[in-house]
């Protein structure tokens, strides 16, 4: 019957039975000449008694209770278990796709019946992620929102062995109004899905490989930073004016303006900031970034990450989990007479128990939102980039911070170990800033030709 815990098993006939929707008015003729209604419940339900389940030929020509096949089942014992592997019309079927698995089983590339949805699969591969330390809480949090996406779209409750390339690449195509960041994430989380069901032999062949990932149909969006002239006016502004308009707000106006300030001065992310312990992050001439506001596994609380995203990537590749930014990359008084304004502030804030150097009145991180919010509105106040349709957000800053580390002529991988983005990430989103440099650059070299008298053009109209 089997070798090594595999066998060649049986096949044979038997009749299978499908539930009709709606019963027959007419009665077959086996349960015309059934006595005994008491297992059927008088033929109310689709219980079936002894003789229903022994009959072999009748049913075939006329069952009112159930549509009847006649099947050919094939068995085999596989890794100890006898089970059906194959049913099929005919016996030469049945006969074919058995010996197709069993040489799949021989070449280790059988795959059981499994019906875990793609939904589940996802779940499962998130939570390990997160238990090995692979990617932070915030990451987590994040990748569940694309799972949700992927769910109400339909896909999630499709068991794996049932995904096709047609499937993904219809709900890939269906999100092509999102951004390309979106579509590049969700097919991200499905390709790892794929993979993983492939490794752990859910499926046999990986469907994404004959998928094609979509373009956005939204044009890209490029970095908007403050000109020199606009972010001197908003420094302005914050520094003369009451920056609160709402008595009831949980922030002072005093760590509103330092926040603006340091964000314009650093390039930090307002999560970082957030972050920020004024006992442990700051240093004699420079600020230690390790940690970043974040939200918690459930989507909702915020809490302090375990470290930055760049921290994460750098741990991964065995180097510093933390990046320093120098008090000097703007005047070095300017910060200390910020920060230690802002430290008197956070010290006399009585709800502040995790010696943040920002928080609320009530001691509770701040919100990325809500700060946005705030700057919008004072954007608005101070007549800075009002052709903007949806107004400015804080993230601003950190464009403005970089487009002036270029225009001084700082390197990019500088830039990117000040800013924690990698250098390709800079040269995609701010290509714009860094073409207009290139220009004034190229125009530097074409008037150090013409001050030199190295005139090309000239000499060889004197040669000819």
């Amino acid at each position: 019957m089997g070798r090594n815990g595999k066998g060649e098993g049986c096949t044979y006939k038997t009749i299978k039975k499908n539930k009709r929707a709606k019963f027959l008015d007419e009665e077959c003729s086996i349960c015309k000449a059934c006595n005994d209604r008491s297992k059927c419940n008088n033929r109310v339900g689709y219980d079936k008694c002894s003789k229903c389940e022994n009959c072999k030929t009748e049913c075939l020509k006329y069952c009112d209770r159930f549509y009847c096949y006649e099947k050919w089942i094939g068995q085999a014992t596989i890794n100890g278990k006898h089970t059906t592997i194959t049913t099929q019309d005919k016996q030469s079927d049945t006969n074919k796709k058995k010996r197709e698995i069993l040489r799949a089983v021989d070449t280790g590339k059988y795959v059981g019946k499994n019906n875990i949805t793609v939904s589940e699969l996802l779940v499962i591969m998130e939570n390990s992620k997160l238990s090995s330390n692979s990617i932070t809480e915030n990451t987590y949090a994040r990748n569940k929102c694309v799972i949700n996406k992927i769910n109400s779209l339909g896909t999630g409750a499709i068991p794996v062995q049932k995904i096709t390339n047609t499937i993904i690449q219809n709900t890939l195509n269906s999100i092509k109004g999102q951004s390309q960041s979106n579509i590049n994430k969700m097919y991200d989380e499905i390709n790892c899905m794929c993979k993983k069901a492939l490794l752990d032999k859910v499926i046999s062949e990986n469907p994404m490989t004959k998928v094609i990932k979509p373009i956005s149909d939204k044009s890209r969006k490029v970095a908007v930073p403050f000109t020199i002239q606009e972010e001197k006016q908003l420094i302005e502004y914050v520094m003369n004016n009451n920056l609160i308009d709402d008595p009831k707000c949980n922030i002072d106006t005093v760590t509103l303006k330092n926040i603006i300030l340091i964000a314009l001065f650093t390039g930090m992310r307002i999560g970082e900031i957030g972050a920020l312990n004024y006992k442990t992050d700051i240093k004699e001439d420079s600020f230690m970034v390790s940690h970043t506001l974040t939200k918690a596994k459930d989507g909702n609380k915020i809490i302090i990450g375990e470290t930055t995203k760049t921290g994460r990537v750098n741990r991964k590749n065995q180097k510093l989990d933390y990046r320093i930014v120098p008090f000097n990359v703007v005047d070095k008084d300017i910060l200390l007479s910020i920060l230690e304004e802002q430290i008197q502030v956070a010290q006399s804030n009585s709800n502040n128990k995790e010696n943040l150097l920002f928080c609320k009145l009530d001691g509770t991180y701040i919100n990325h939102s809500k700060i946005t919010e705030h700057f919008k509105r004072i954007c608005r106040e101070a007549k800075v980039k009002l052709d903007l349709p949806k107004g400015c957000h804080i993230h601003m800053t950190k464009h403005t911070f970089v487009t002036r580390c270029i225009e001084a002529g700082i390197e990019l991988l500088t830039i990117s170990k000040l800013v924690g983005t990698s250098t390709r990430v800079l040269e995609k989103t701010y290509a714009h800033i860094l073409l207009e440099f290139q220009n004034k650059e190229l125009e530097t070299l074409n008037n150090y030709y013409k001050n030199n008298e190295l005139s090309f053009i000239s000499s060889i109209k004197s040669v000819c």
